[in-house]
């Protein structure tokens, strides 16, 4: 009995993205992650990261720290992006994953919620990269998705699928928060349009 309490609450303490709001300043943000010296590359923002990923959700998407891969060094992430390090004000979030299942789940989520995205550019065997985006949606984010066609070889079976690179932003904001910048959603096009 005391398993499924202790069960019943980890489960409880994941915290679930599909609830962040922007705009504010968050202790969640800074609590369980690391600061960034750098800047997060897709959208030129301040951020803080972690590859603690089972503390979070989607939805109802958990997310596995281990799962078969031949490179232990590639890992799911989840990432923080904010106006400045000091004040820590949301501006958006990012979801890495490697897993196959739940790039297929995160799709399939995203979907449900927001309808089909507008298509950038799919997948080809010349080129891994497929880009999609869902504009201004209702809860105030543009939502950037990249998926990469990638495969997992264990003994003699190869399992194919995509990794997940999944950005929230806050709906129009510019590369960097920069002015004379275009938007991170419009840069993200750019850069998968071939």
């Amino acid at each position: 009995n005391a398993l499924m309490l202790f069960n019943f609450c980890s489960a409880q303490s994941r915290t679930d993205l599909s609830a962040l709001k922007t705009g504010s300043a968050n202790d969640l943000i800074v609590k369980n992650t690391t600061k960034q010296t750098d800047l997060e590359q897709t959208t030129g923002y301040p951020y803080y990261s972690t590859f603690k990923v089972d503390q979070y959700q989607y939805g109802g998407i958990n997310f596995l720290v281990d799962y078969p891969k031949e490179k232990k060094y590639l890992k799911s992430e989840i990432g923080f992006l904010v106006n400045n390090q000091n004040d820590n004000i949301l501006q958006g979030y990012y979801i890495t994953t490697k897993n196959f299942q739940e790039s297929d789940d995160l799709m399939t989520g995203l979907k449900k919620k927001y309808g089909e995205p507008t298509v950038i550019s799919v997948a080809t065997d010349a080129w891994p990269y497929s880009g999609y985006y869902w504009k201004n949606t209702r809860d105030g984010f543009d939502i950037l998705l990249e998926q990469i066609r990638n495969k997992v070889i264990k003994g003699q079976k190869e399992t194919k699928g995509f990794e997940t690179n999944l950005y929230f932003v806050k709906s129009g904001i510019r590369y960097g928060n920069m002015k004379d910048r275009e938007t991170v959603l419009q840069s993200f096009i750019t850069s998968h349009e071939q």
